[in-house]
């Protein structure tokens, strides 16, 4: 009995002892299962990394061999998996990479050291090329193992090595044309616009050295721009690139004066300032514009030579007519005939006046007026002028339209065009005589017009069309008749001006000028001029009732037989006129009485002291007098010369009885400067 009680306690323990084990080996199992839930959660979490990297990234066995690789190194090197995996690091791409120093790392110093940095190596792959690689490597201890294995991070630097390539041969080029360069370089630093840099060129312009250029800043050297603040200028710069300064004036070390264009460069953080010296330019154009003027002058008197015999023409029949109808006064025996023949040479001298004042229009050399102007009434007047020097042998024909012909133009220039296509017209039929036509219309320029006339707009054109019958212009020579110099004529016959002239006027007047020319049939010149529409001039009649006054004049010129026609004409008017053909005795009447006069009539060109200084000493005494100031030449830098004195009034000689009053009584009465052209 008690030894089966006995086993039975025994049988008891040995169960209490088989629950133990069976626990803990369920436990063990728990935990195992649990390890290989961290383990596989452990592996997929650093496979998530590993695939985010963002270089190609491999992972060797302790033998070398590739155990896996991420996307991002299959996507690179254009490999397999299947070519991949279980290879040697040696074997990629199809080639071994034979490097000692790859292989000594990775072989000898790696398994000793857990990492190396930077190691750059080039590969040649089966795909992709020859690549220029950076590698990166650590040596970890696998998870739930004790084998070690080596991650190898690959960067592709082969576009990055490229860049440093042209990169430095880009700053080796800039090097080389920075000291070589002919124009000035600095390199500004763009915080507080000192100079960092200049190359040789800036110290041969400046007369500086490195040394006296560095750390200034270019007031500091001469250079005299009127820039902006210096910080409001970088803005300006980062924002456009480039800033241009034409004409920069720069005093020299040695106090001499250069003429420079600046161009400011960006270049991120410096400002790179361009410099050219353009002094010599600037005298070169300088001489080339005295001598297109000097030119332009020789051609103008060219032009008056070649009308002189037109201009003594006129001027004989209106000098014949003025010294018959004086003759015929003096010696007939009726009064009535007097009178008649007394309005006849007064004809004959305005005649003279206006041809005077064509000539002096046509020569004068101040700036050109543009101003509305009836075309069809100058062209008549030109071919009135004309004709006389035109040889008789060739015929003229006209032909104007009734519609009216106003234009924007310099009358003068318009002269020039004139005389020009006549004076050529007439030496083409010089030998054998012809007709001359010139024509003037009308047209409109539609919009599919204008394909066949490039160099006008749509609209309204005045077309005057001057045409010969002579010898005509050669083929090889058309294309060049308006070249400046370029002439079929002997040296004695002309300079080869006149077509480059007549063609600038026309293109300056927004006009254009073709020319159509058969060998032996003669030639046509036809010139567009934009039409403008104004209201026609009326010609306001002037009363020939002269008004006159009781004020007191002081009359000044050298000219006695002026003096007294002008003091009978006054003091016929009810004037009190003190006449002197002297301006210095002018003066002494004046000072010792001022008060005395309302007037001064003075002409400019007096001896001894000129009616500008005389009016100037006048003013001095009394700054309320008002003068008139004549002359016999108009001049616009004089217009501006009186009007500056307080003169209150400038006009042509001659002048009529009638103009002379209405000049006199209108500025007695108003306070504003005049031009009288009389």
């Amino acid at each position: 009995m008690k030894d089966h009680e006995k086993s039975k306690e025994q049988l008891v323990e040995e169960m209490s002892d088989l629950r133990l084990q069976n626990a803990s080996l369920r436990q063990s199992i728990t935990d195992g299962m649990l390890s290989g839930l961290v383990v596989e959660e452990s592996r997929r979490y650093a496979e998530s990394i590993v695939e985010t990297v963002r270089e190609p990234l491999l992972v060797l066995d302790k033998d070398l061999k590739i155990i896996s690789a991420n996307r991002n190194f299959y996507r690179t090197f254009k490999v397999l998996s299947g070519e991949t995996l279980g290879c040697f690091i040696y074997d990629l791409g199809n080639k071994q990479w034979d490097i000692p120093k790859l292989r000594e790392l990775l072989e000898t110093i790696l398994p000793q050291n857990t990492v190396f940095d930077n190691y750059e190596v080039e590969h040649e792959f089966a795909d992709i090329g020859r690549r220029v690689m950076l590698l990166n490597a650590r040596q970890i201890q696998r998870v739930l193992g004790k084998e070690q294995i080596i991650l190898l991070a690959i960067e592709d630097i082969t576009e990055r090595k490229r860049l440093e390539v042209l990169l430095t041969d880009s700053e080796e080029r800039f090097r080389r044309l920075f000291e070589t360069a002919s124009d000035g370089i600095v390199l500004l630093e763009k915080s507080d616009g000192k100079i960092a840099h200049a190359n040789p060129a800036t110290e041969k312009m400046f007369g500086y050295t490195q040394n006296e250029i560095i750390g200034n800043k270019l007031q500091d050297i001469g250079v005299m721009l009127n820039m902006v603040d210096f910080q409001t200028l970088m803005l300006n710069l980062d924002k456009s690139g480039i800033i241009n300064y034409s004409d920069v004036p720069i005093k020299t070390k040695s106090g001499q004066l250069i003429a420079t264009d600046i161009y400011l460069v960006d270049r991120a953080h410096l400002a790179q300032c361009n410099i050219r010296d353009i002094t010599e330019r600037k005298r070169a154009e300088g001489e080339k514009a005295k001598l297109e003027e000097q030119l332009l002058q020789a051609y103008k008197m060219e032009a008056i030579g070649t009308l002189a015999g037109g201009i003594a023409h006129d001027f004989n029949n209106i000098l014949a007519a003025i010294i018959g109808y004086t003759e015929m006064a003096i010696y007939g025996d009726k009064k009535e005939s007097q009178k008649k023949y007394l309005q006849e040479t007064m004809k004959a001298a305005e005649r003279a006046k206006y041809l005077v004042r064509q000539i002096l229009s046509f020569s004068r050399q101040d700036s050109h007026e543009i101003k509305p102007l009836d075309f069809k009434v100058l062209l008549n007047e030109s071919v009135k002028f004309l004709r006389a020097s035109i040889p008789t042998t060739v015929e003229i024909r006209q032909h104007f339209t009734d519609e009216s012909c106003n234009i924007m133009a310099d009358p003068t220039q318009m002269h020039q065009v004139i005389m020009n296509l006549f004076t050529n017209a007439a030496h083409a039929m010089k030998q054998a005589g012809g007709v001359l036509s010139t024509e003037l219309s009308i047209i409109e320029l539609s919009k599919g017009e204008i394909p066949l006339h490039p160099d006008l707009q749509q609209g309204y054109y005045v077309k005057l069309t001057v045409s010969d019958t002579g010898h005509g212009i050669d083929p090889v020579n058309i294309l060049r008749i308006f070249d400046p110099f370029f002439t079929t004529k002997t040296q004695d016959e002309g300079t080869g001006l006149g077509l480059s002239v007549v063609y600038g006027i026309v293109k300056s007047h927004g006009g254009a000028i073709h020319v159509y020319s058969e060998p032996g049939k003669g030639t046509s010149f036809n010139i567009y001029l934009p039409r403008i529409i104004c209201e026609e001039a009326v010609n306001k009649s002037v009363s020939e009732t002269v008004i006159g006054g009781a004020e007191s004049i002081l009359f000044v010129d050298d000219e006695p037989a002026l003096v007294d026609i002008g003091t009978s004409l006054l003091t016929s008017l009810g004037y009190k006129v003190t006449g002197t053909t002297s301006s210095i005795e002018a003066l002494l009447l004046f000072q010792a009485a001022p008060a005395d006069f309302d007037l001064l009539v003075t002409d400019m060109t007096l001896p001894k002291m000129s009616g500008i200084d005389l009016s100037r000493k006048i003013l001095k005494i009394r700054s309320d007098i008002p003068i008139v100031l004549c002359s016999g030449i108009r001049d616009s830098d004089t217009e501006e010369q009186v009007k500056s004195l307080g003169i209150r009034a400038y006009c042509m000689k001659p002048l009529t009885r009638k103009d002379l009053s209405r000049v006199i009584r209108e500025t007695l009465d108003a306070r504003d400067f005049e031009i009288y052209k009389g």
